[in-house]
C-alpha cells in the first residue's frame, strides 16, 4: 500500500470518526432538546394547571360571595315589604279602633273592663286611667269600682282603660293599645309573612 492510499484510508477514517462524532452530538443534542422541551412542556402544564386551580378559586368565592349578597339583599327587601304590609294591616287596624271608641259599643266596653277590674281589685283602693277625650266615662267607672279615682294618661292613645292597686301591688292594663300591641307578636307568628 502506498503511501497516498494510507493517507487517503487515514482521512477517510477521520472523515468516518469525525462523522460518528458530529452524529451522536447531534443525537445528544436533541436527545436533550427533547428532554428539555419536555421537562419545560411538563413545568408549563403544571404551572398553567395552578394558575387554572387559582382562577377557580377566585371565581368560586366571588360567586358565592355575590349569591351571599343578593341573598342579603332579597332578605331585606322581603323583610322591608314584610314591614310594609303588617304597617299597613295595623293602620287599618288602628282606624277601625278610632271608629269603635267614637260607637255605643265603646262604651259597653269600658264598663265591662270597669267590671274585671272591680272583681279583681276586691273593694281595694285603686287608680284607673283612661284618655282624657274619654272623661265622660269616668262617673260610670268610679259607680263599679268602689274607692277609685280617675286620672288621665297621656300614653293611652286608642282607647281602654287600666288600673293600679298599690295595696295588692297589681297593674291591670285592659286597654285597646296594649291589646293591640299584644296582636303584633301573634300576626308575626300566624300571618305566614315569615321570611326564612
Amino acid at each position: 500500500m502506498n503511501q497516498s492510499q494510507k493517507t487517503s484510508n487515514f482521512l477517510k477514517a477521520i472523515n468516518k470518526f469525525a462523522k460518528e462524532q458530529s452524529d451522536a452530538i447531534h443525537k445528544e443534542v436533541e436527545q436533550f432538546k427533547k428532554q428539555e422541551i419536555e421537562k419545560a412542556t411538563q413545568e408549563g402544564i403544571k404551572d398553567a394547571y395552578e394558575l387554572i386551580q387559582k382562577e377557580i378559586g377566585t371565581k368560586r368565592s366571588q360567586i358565592v360571595s355575590d349569591i351571599a349578597r343578593r341573598e342579603q339583599n332579597s332578605r331585606k327587601e322581603l323583610f322591608s315589604k314584610r314591614n310594609e304590609i303588617t304597617q299597613s294591616v295595623f293602620d287599618d287596624v288602628k282606624a277601625k279602633l278610632s271608629e269603635y271608641v267614637n260607637s255605643d259599643g265603646y262604651a259597653q266596653y269600658i264598663k265591662k273592663s270597669a267590671l274585671q277590674i272591680a272583681k279583681l281589685f276586691e273593694n281595694n283602693d285603686c287608680v284607673v286611667y283612661i284618655r282624657e277625650q274619654d272623661s265622660d266615662k269616668a262617673d260610670m267607672i268610679k259607680s263599679i269600682i268602689a274607692d277609685c279615682t280617675v286620672e288621665f294618661d297621656e300614653s293611652i292613645e286608642l282607647g281602654g282603660i287600666k288600673a293600679h292597686c298599690k295595696a295588692l301591688n297589681i297593674l291591670a292594663d285592659n286597654t285597646l293599645d296594649s291589646k293591640l300591641d299584644d296582636e303584633y307578636a301573634w300576626f308575626a307568628e300566624n300571618s305566614g309573612l315569615k321570611v326564612v
